[in-house]
């Protein structure tokens, strides 16, 4: 685990999606899970940096993918944390209901990815709401960017210009062949198009650090970078 700025850790190694643990006054909270399995890895990342994972009050879920929420109902279970997720994501990581396939080739690649990382049903305790404000970091913004998944979030320190992204824009990761900053690959969103809107409009705020949910974080200048690479 190493520090990315003042507070925000990013778990090193994992299979597929970035996970960040906020260590701050309101306390510890991760920002999305890693895939199912991966529940020891984060726990000992933590421990080696001398936080233990009893202390974490909030998992908050950028969307309901396995590889960002695999190991979320196993750290909540283990911690007492809190899952928070947008309402409109609730069902998904519930698993009471499935999400929207759209075409058929779309439909056999969720197919098979559910196979690859096969997560349980993991219950939201805190339904939120578009620009609600979580307890953490000195208050981060919950922003609604539907397109990727009907209630994708991304999460925004206003002070500090920090943007947890999630998988509304990827750098570059985790396809070795595609490099750069882009919108979500169409075959992975449920609405490619409200996809690419929502990562335009959530770039015309002031943006310096930068935390993709794939790829690394950018520490400098972000919002001009996303900006230019999305136009």
């Amino acid at each position: 685990m190493r520090e990315v700025v003042a507070d925000v850790y990013l778990v090193e190694g994992l299979r597929a999606a970035n996970v960040y643990l906020l260590a701050s006054g309101e306390g510890l909270t991760l920002v999305d899970a890693g895939t199912p399995g991966e529940f020891a890895q984060i726990a000992r990342q933590m421990q080696e940096r001398g936080y233990a994972l009893g202390d974490v009050k909030a998992i908050v879920l950028t969307h309901c993918h396995s590889d960002h929420a695999g190991s979320a109902a196993r750290l909540a279970q283990q911690s007492g944390a809190q899952v928070l997720a947008h309402v409109d994501e609730a069902p998904y990581l519930e698993k009471t209901a499935s999400l929207p396939a759209g075409s058929c080739l779309r439909r056999v690649l969720v197919w098979l990815m559910a196979r690859v990382y096969t997560a349980p049903p993991c219950a939201v305790d805190r339904a939120l709401q578009d620009e609600e404000t979580i307890e953490a970091l000195g208050g981060l913004q919950v922003i609604h960017v539907p397109g990727h998944t009907p209630g994708n979030i991304a999460l925004y320190q206003p002070e500090r210009q920090i943007l947890f992204c999630g998988d509304t824009i990827y750098n570059g990761a985790p396809f070795p062949f595609v490099k750069g900053i882009q919108a979500p690959p169409r075959l992975f969103s449920v609405d490619p198009d409200q996809a690419l809107r929502s990562a335009r409009a959530l770039v015309e705020r002031p943006i310096r650090v930068v935390c993709f949910g794939h790829g690394e974080p950018i520490l400098e200048g972000a919002q001009e970078r996303l900006r230019e690479a999305l136009d």
